[in-house]
């Protein structure tokens, strides 16, 4: 059996599908990974080695700042893509029997070109999109109508319920019901799988020598806004002072802009940390909401301090909140006393115990995704 997966170079969306690449390869599979460049990022020796014998094809470039720009762009620029030609191509080559698909806006080139190939596919998201009611989309709406009629031009099918693809054959959502509770739409064929973030490899690990320096007796805030959204100096200060300023030990991941932030000594910094291993002893994390954070948050039943920069990590903060996981600020009401006041309120420990009673419920999402792309080729064939 060959099956393919397509997704970018965001560490966001790569980081949670190498497992999944990996549980479809333990299960007898031959699998390849269809890699779309995401402002020419690149996959790393380490993280192809995480890959095992999977088979890797570029499949074009993406660039993020036009999802960000003039929403009327975004059709023109899809139409003018080379990458759903480049898709339709290299499917036909490798004369695959399934193709798991990354839904997100930047890949619906790609999307339109797997619907052309012929081969039969399904739709996985790196973020809640997927089972986000449209009304809380209000800010990307502009971005979704061309997405949603670029696509349906192409004879992808699109829901109306939450702004997003869907596939005729399969959709999984990897999140859980104490995250999206009745909230999320999934009565429209997405079938939730436990969340991203189980253990196992997935080449980007990194030593860290700071949790060695931890005072076993003082809480711990770690702070991350992510690989692409961090540089924000004077936002990311803001919140690390404002996390120092309640006493607790702050380990913050910021890039590299450590020189430029000018912290306190105090302050553990890196530029890209060990994350899950990190958030097993943070008591609260403060993050841009990225969902691979978030999940991996939820695994380590940390509670969160979401403060959502861009894109999708608005979805993400409305249901961290509305599960009790966690609290939001919007970035303009981020000012010291108000990170201290919500990483106070933070440790409480409801949030701790409401996390704890989630746990059963996460799962192993990659075995799982594996099991039903294989079941759902079978039942093709």
């Amino acid at each position: 059996m060959r099956v393919a997966l397509l997704t970018t170079t965001q560490h966001g969306h790569l980081n949670p599908y190498i497992p999944v690449i990996n549980a479809l390869q333990a299960a007898g599979s031959e699998v390849a990974l269809l890699l779309l460049s995401a402002d020419g990022g690149a996959l790393d020796d380490q993280r192809r080695e995480a890959l095992g014998k999977a088979e890797v094809h570029a499949i074009g470039e993406v660039a993020m700042a036009p999802w960000s720009g003039e929403p009327a762009a975004i059709g023109p620029m899809l139409r003018k893509s080379p990458v759903a030609g480049r898709t339709a191509e290299v499917l036909r080559e490798l004369a695959l029997d399934f193709v798991l698909v990354d839904s997100l806006p930047v890949t619906a080139a790609a999307m339109a070109g797997v619907e052309a190939s012929g081969t039969p596919y399904g739709m996985i998201w790196a973020n809640l999109g997927g089972v986000c009611p449209a009304e809380h989309r209000r800010g990307r709406w502009a971005y979704d109508e061309q997405v949603g009629s670029y696509l349906t031009e192409h004879g992808v099918l699109w829901s109306t319920k939450t702004h997003s693809a869907r596939s005729p054959l399969l959709n999984l959502m990897p999140t859980i019901p104490a995250l999206v509770g009745d909230a999320g739409v999934t009565d429209d064929g997405v079938q939730l799988v436990g969340l991203p973030g189980a253990p196992g490899t997935r080449g980007d690990e990194v030593a860290f020598a700071g949790l060695a320096e931890l005072d076993p007796d003082r809480p711990v805030v770690f702070v991350s806004f992510g690989t692409i959204f961090y540089r924000r100096p004077e936002l990311l200060r803001s919140v690390i002072l404002g996390a120092v300023a309640t006493g607790a030990q702050v380990i913050a991941a910021v890039g590299d802009l450590a020189a430029e932030l000018k912290l306190p000594d105090e302050v553990i910094t890196a530029p890209y940390v060990p994350q899950r291993e990190v958030l097993e002893r943070a008591d609260v994390f403060i993050t841009h909401g990225g969902y691979n954070s978030v999940a991996e948050s939820i695994r380590a039943a940390t509670p969160m301090l979401v403060i959502p920069l861009a894109v999708d990590q608005p979805i993400q903060a409305t249901f961290v909140t509305s599960a009790g996981f966690g609290t939001a600020l919007d970035p303009a009401e981020v000012t010291e006393v108000a990170v201290a006041a919500a990483v106070t309120g933070l440790l409480d420990p409801a949030y701790g115990e409401r996390l704890q009673a989630a746990q059963p419920e996460c799962g192993d999402s990659a075995v799982r995704i594996a099991e039903l792309v294989l079941a759902t080729v079978k039942g093709e064939q």
